[in-house]
């Protein structure tokens, strides 16, 4: 008989908790806030020569990778 009550306990704990998850009211996060993404501002155009206030208008060029030598698979011992 106990051991039909605890099952009957927890059975009716799980329900509980169940319910108390699902039946929350909706909360404000719900109202999505509308986002700056700047999705519709204009562009400019392909030809359009570089802003004069640009301060990486006359940028270097980047530099080409150094090309280094791989490391060997097995360290060489070095004498002490």
């Amino acid at each position: 008989m106990i051991p039909t009550l605890i099952v009957l306990g927890l059975l009716a704990l799980g329900v509980g908790i169940v319910a108390f998850a699902t039946r929350r009211p909706s909360t404000r996060q719900d109202v999505i806030v509308d986002q700056d993404t700047a999705w519709n501002d204009p562009i400019t155009p392909a030809g359009a020569e570089p802003a004069a206030n640009d301060p990486f208008a006359h940028a270097p060029d980047i530099a080409p990778p150094v090309a280094t030598q791989p490391v060997p698979a097995h360290p060489v011992e070095r004498a002490s």
